[in-house]
């Protein structure tokens, strides 16, 4: 489990400068996931999937990004920023570096804390949410290497979005949606270029977060979603939830 950890924290982010890093991180977090779970990985891991759930974790990622693109141009206008695309490298990067999170910081977590620990689902999902928020605080702080403070009407909007992606994980019992709603916003966010208009100066990672998750419409948006999912898994699903069942 350790060398699964450091995996995921050294080879998923810009350490060292490579966009290819996130990848590597993917295939050594599949390896050790395989060695600590054998059979039963892929569903510990939240990848038992079959052609279906791809397709439609596809098209959704593509209504996350026109929704995200749209919100973030009309939060940057707001603030004089104007949005750039960059090249696919950032963006394979993206791919990678949420697949990673949504593996680590979501299914194993989340999983591991229902099935092993028999930690109610909902306590479960609300825990790794505050989780979830407060890491992005820590790792802007103190880890990252583009440092900054995130506000908090930032981390407010984190944890309700990490409370409605920890609740689709739990159930679906895989991390193909999750992964969409994650990488629609990020890959716009991260993978494009903001800069002021005026002064022609990058906005650095925890700027991004602060002018965008920080925003009232986003915060608005986190609670209705955030509430929306809670009555769903209440009233649809009965609070049941899923462990690598389709």
């Amino acid at each position: 489990m350790p060398l699964l950890g450091l995996s995921y924290i050294l080879f998923s982010y810009y350490y060292f400068n490579g966009w290819w890093n996130s990848s590597i991180g993917t295939v050594l977090i599949l390896f050790f996931s395989y060695l600590i779970w054998k059979k039963d990985f892929l569903n510990m891991i939240g990848l038992r999937l079959n052609l279906k759930t791809g397709i439609k974790s596809l098209f959704l990622a593509g209504i996350f990004i026109i929704s995200s693109l749209v919100l973030m141009k009309y939060i940057a206008n707001k603030h004089n920023i104007s949005i750039f695309y960059t090249n696919w490298k950032n963006y394979y990067h993206d791919i990678f570096y949420i697949l990673n999170e949504e593996i680590v910081i979501g299914a194993i977590i989340l999983f591991t804390s229902v099935k092993k620990y028999k930690i109610s689902p909902i306590v479960a999902s609300i825990g790794l949410a505050l989780v979830f928020s407060l890491i992005h605080y820590a790792f802007y702080k103190w880890i990252f290497n583009d440092r900054g403070i995130i506000e908090i009407s930032t981390l407010v909007t984190l944890f309700f979005i990490g409370f409605v992606r920890n609740n689709l994980i739990l159930q679906t019992g895989h991390i193909t949606y999750s992964w969409a709603l994650h990488f629609g916003w990020m890959v716009i966010m991260f993978g494009s270029r903001h800069i002021y208009t005026d002064t022609k100066i990058a906005l650095t990672e925890p700027v991004k977060f602060n002018t965008y998750l920080g925003s009232k419409e986003m915060l608005i948006i986190s609670i209705i979603l955030a509430f929306g999912s809670l009555i769903y898994w209440k009233k649809g699903s009965k609070g049941h939830y899923k462990i690598g069942r389709l």
